[in-house]
């Protein structure tokens, strides 16, 4: 009893530290100036995003602590980002999505490790370059100071879109000779990636003649449970609709078959989907973005997203044989919207999925460029997006929304986003999840959740030092889910200087960073690839 009652004494104070920590690391900016707020609290935050084009290859680090990297940790982490917002003309993009995209490589082989980096140079990427100025686009949201005029929207629509800025993806085995690299994004093209120079290969799309016309895709592939193949799905036109179709891949763009599909309810925006070693986990939100109304806005399909008066759909595709199990619906505010999946899987009669729920309009908000940099501090203590579990029952077709557990009630421990697992979890209930908090833009933080026991729930944050999404590399048979390393890129604002970040997975505590010789923008995804070493 008296070791039960020391240890809960001992939770109860790193619950105060860590209340403290968060509330010492909070902005305090004097007589409400947002000059002070800007110099004090979010140093170095214009370099974060500012554009970084340049390419380099195998450059040797080292590392700044005099600790051992694991033995282990052979193969390469590959993030995919924005890094080029204009050209040499006074244009530039008003969303950081529409930035163009660049790979960064970190490749490891016992003590050495070394970085790449290269711009995925598309075909209208390269267009812009050549000319020397912004070569009209589609784009996601509007062009700065001046938007296209009616001739250059016409150009736009003839050269699309292909900037695939989101994350790199392996068709096929963990084998270099097998299969294909892909860079994506959720428009319905990819692109064939060599994974050594990082140069694009070929751009990869369904056939319209033969599949139909695809309005959109998803930039997060998933690997089907116990398989080599690969899920992904496509809205494609159906008449005056729109069908959700999923799709099977094996090792080539080409090895693909529809697995099953369904009509969608209403046009709307889905960014990612999960699934268990049985279903395909889809959610359809009451939001939606107009295709056909985009010529009325310069082509530009944010400024048509809108909030619909409709409930939350959620569809289950069995992935033997395409059967669509619907009719799970739910009111509840917090699905109005959601961007990643944590993961899902089955337990008995119910299927369990977390979600990253946001705001309706998070997509075109967010990441507005100007939002981003003249951001004011609102003093929150927490993010604008929550997690929550969604269990949706079969047989009864109810859909119960639960909060996650916050035993140490520190707010901003359930509003992370970019939230990654031990894949070999991909399916089955986990313990531990890692995200990342961003609270004002520049006040982030790390952090571990245990969904057993949130009073084990770990951070790890300094201030004016900004990052992004984590990965979690496990150690080869390991014998615990956490057991492996957590990796990250994090940009010191007082230096404006990128470093790698390498943290252990079970105590979430620092074993080694190298600052890097080229910075790293804000980037979104990354994947690790053990066969590239």
């Amino acid at each position: 009893l008296d070791l039960q009652a020391d240890k809960l004494i001992m939770r109860l104070l790193s619950s105060i530290l860590l209340s403290l920590l968060v509330a010492l690391s909070s902005p305090h900016p004097q007589h409400g100036s947002r000059q002070v707020q800007q110099e004090e609290f979010c140093k170095g935050w214009p370099a974060f995003v500012a554009d970084e084009i340049t390419e380099f290859h195998d450059l040797p680090l080292s590392w700044s602590l005099n600790t051992t990297i694991p033995a282990w940790l052979k193969g390469s982490l590959v993030k995919n980002g924005p890094a080029r917002k204009k050209f040499e003309d006074d244009r530039r993009y008003s969303t950081y999505l529409d930035s163009w995209g660049k790979l960064h490589k970190f490749t490891f082989n016992g003590e050495s490790v070394t970085f790449s980096g290269r711009m995925i140079e598309t075909t209208n990427y390269n267009k812009s370059v050549k000319a020397g100025h912004m070569v009209p686009t589609i784009a996601l949201a509007k062009i700065l100071p001046n938007d296209w005029n009616l001739f250059e929207v016409a150009q736009g629509v003839v050269n699309g879109y292909d900037n695939t800025n989101v994350m790199l993806w392996k068709l096929g085995p963990a084998v270099k000779e097998e299969g294909i690299y892909i860079a994506t994004t959720d428009y319905p093209y990819v692109h064939e990636m060599d994974p050594d120079t990082l140069a694009v290969k070929h751009k990869w799309g369904l056939n319209q003649l033969t599949d139909g016309m695809s309005l959109g895709s998803c930039s997060h592939w998933r690997r089907e449970i116990g398989t080599d193949n690969s899920l992904n799905f496509h809205m494609m036109i159906s008449g005056i609709h729109e069908d959700f179709v999923l799709y099977r891949f094996g090792s080539t763009w080409q090895e693909r078959e529809v697995v099953g599909k369904f009509r969608l309810p209403h046009q709307t925006i889905v960014h990612m989907f999960s699934n268990t070693p049985h279903y395909a986990v889809v959610a359809i939100y009451p939001v939606a973005m107009d295709f056909f109304a985009m010529a009325n806005h310069n082509m530009h399909p944010f400024e048509t997203i809108k909030k619909l008066d409709k409930p939350a759909s959620f569809y289950l595709i069995r992935l033997r044989d395409g059967v669509v199990i619907d009719g799970f619906e739910s009111e509840d505010p917090a699905l109005v919207f959601g961007t990643h999946h944590m993961n899902a899987w089955e337990e008995g009669d119910e299927v369990v999925l977390d979600l990253a729920c946001n705001p309706w309009d998070a997509m075109a908000s967010y990441q507005d460029i100007d939002t981003m940099l003249e951001h004011e501090d609102t003093g929150a203590d927490k993010a604008n997006w929550v997690m929550k579990r969604v269990k949706l029952h079969m047989k009864t077709k109810a859909v119960v929304v639960e909060d996650w557990p916050n035993m140490l009630d520190v707010p901003m421990l359930n509003t992370v986003d970019f939230p990654v697992i031990n894949n070999e979890y991909t399916g089955y209930k986990n313990r531990y999840t890692y995200g990342w908090v961003s609270i004002d833009y520049c006040k982030q933080y790390l952090v571990k959740k245990d969904l057993e026991d949130s009073l084990n729930d770990k951070t790890w944050g300094k201030p004016n030092h900004y990052s992004g999404e984590v990965f979690f590399v496990p150690r080869p048979d390991g014998e615990s889910e956490d057991d492996g390393v957590v990796m990250v890129i994090v940009f010191d604002g007082e230096l404006e200087q990128s470093y790698l970040l390498m943290l252990d997975g079970q105590t979430f505590e620092e074993i080694n960073h190298s600052y890097l010789p080229h910075t790293v923008p804000f980037a979104f995804h990354g994947n690790w690839f053990p066969e590239l070493q």
